[in-house]
């Protein structure tokens, strides 16, 4: 059974005793309080842990430098959403401190290795309204003393929908902000799965 299986089972059992108390109108709030951290102790105790809070990272590394990462397609800046993205997702956590790369145990790097684009709706039958950008990034995490590769996802992709507007300036506006919310994502999905694999 995966981890990510296992929390949504315990948030799940969580969710529904819960309910379930509430719902019984002869137990006091100090009393449904009581039994509420009983079970979510019993879950921590159990294993369970939420997304973003278990795991260590890989090779128990203790910090983490992130390089810029490399363009492999045409998307002019397209590296700088994306790196950005990253570093800030560490260093919101503050579970790995970012560090330059002359300190850290271990460096993120990789490329933006490519963009792929697809009409997702039509305004009418010549005319696109939405088109679908899907980002893919290859990334690889390698400790720094030893060039030992700890983690990596060449594949790691997701996508997202701008619209078409009616000049190229506010289509590219659009196809940015597509740009970023996919960063986001993406940024959201590496740190949950440095620590979520090991």
């Amino acid at each position: 059974m995966s981890k990510h299986r296992d929390i949504l089972i315990a948030a799940s059992l969580f969710h529904r005793v819960s309910m379930t108390l509430l719902s019984r109108k002869t137990w006091s709030l100090p009393a449904v309080l009581a039994v509420l951290l009983a079970t979510f102790l019993m879950l921590l105790g159990c294993g369970y842990h939420f997304v973003g809070t278990g795991g260590q990272a890989p090779g128990d590394i203790q910090s983490i430098a992130v390089n810029v990462l490399g363009n492999q397609t045409a998307e002019i800046g397209i590296e700088t959403i994306f790196t950005n993205a990253i570093l800030n997702e560490f260093i919101r956590w503050k579970r790995l401190p970012v560090k330059p790369l002359n300190e850290a145990e271990a460096v993120l790097g990789g490329s933006v290795a490519s963009i792929r684009t697809q009409t997702a709706s039509h305004l009418t039958r010549t005319r696109t309204l939405e088109t679908r950008v899907t980002v893919t990034l290859s990334l690889t995490l390698t400790r720094v003393d030893t060039d030992e590769v700890l983690w990596q996802n060449k594949k790691l992709s997701y996508h997202d929908e701008y619209v078409e507007a009616g000049n190229a300036l506010n289509t590219n506006r659009f196809r940015r902000e597509a740009f970023r919310r996919i960063a986001e994502f993406l940024a959201e999905k590496i740190h949950q799965d440095l620590f979520e694999e090991f």
